[in-house]
């Protein structure tokens, strides 16, 4: 996905990985979320804000969560950052479609 949110209540089990090692997101609270955001966002806002590689970790307990994943249209051009500069993605795809 490219952007993803999720809603986790009080429960655990998302990882973030953190020099070489994977360590828990922190849970707050039945009102907050948690924003990801992908390798092809870092690319097209020209690394800003970074993506982080994450994982869903098994735990001994019923979990749900609420989920929403958005990314650009089919056809949107992913080859060239906001200020113009070429992405990691245009290696191999330059719609968002090829890239999916």
């Amino acid at each position: 996905a490219v952007v993803s949110t999720q809603s986790t209540g009080n429960n655990g089990g998302l990882e973030m990985l953190h020099k070489n090692q994977y360590r828990p997101a922190p849970v707050t609270g039945d009102q907050a979320f948690i924003v990801n955001i992908g390798k092809l966002v870092d690319d097209l806002i020209d690394n800003k804000v970074p993506s982080v590689r994450h994982r869903v970790a098994e735990v001994d307990f019923d979990r749900y969560s609420v989920t929403y994943f958005l990314g650009p249209q089919f056809d949107a051009d992913i080859s060239r950052s906001m200020t113009g500069n070429l992405t990691d993605a245009v290696q191999k795809y330059t719609t968002f479609g090829e890239w999916i």
